[in-house]
């Protein structure tokens, strides 16, 4: 027999895969045969993808604008994967205390 831990985790991950799967829109029509129309697929951006942030410098530029640099602030997925654990481990302990309920 499967435990209920396991059972938990495969929901879970369910959850997440429709949560956080490639989002497709757009439009498409077909008119005898022939189609045509726009669809556009969202992804995740690759994990070595850097995330920069804006920081004044103390220099100041044209009309007196105070003139910014970007600096590296980590990886672009860095919240993302934050929320998704977060959202695991939610979606686990609702599905495990579900089950524990049975």
């Amino acid at each position: 027999m499967v435990s209920k831990e396991q059972i938990a985790h495969e929901l879970a991950m369910v959850y997440m895969n429709n949560k956080y799967g490639i989002n497709v829109r757009g439009d498409f029509y077909l008119n005898d045969g022939a189609g045509n129309g726009t669809i556009e697929t969202d992804h995740f951006p690759d994990v070595s993808e850097i995330s920069y942030s804006k920081v004044r410098t103390g220099e100041k530029g044209f009309l007196g604008i105070e003139k910014k640099k970007k600096i590296p602030s980590g990886c672009q997925v860095d919240p993302l994967f934050s929320e998704m654990v977060e959202n695991y481990y939610s979606a686990y302990n609702k599905f495990l205390d579900l089950l524990s309920s049975k």
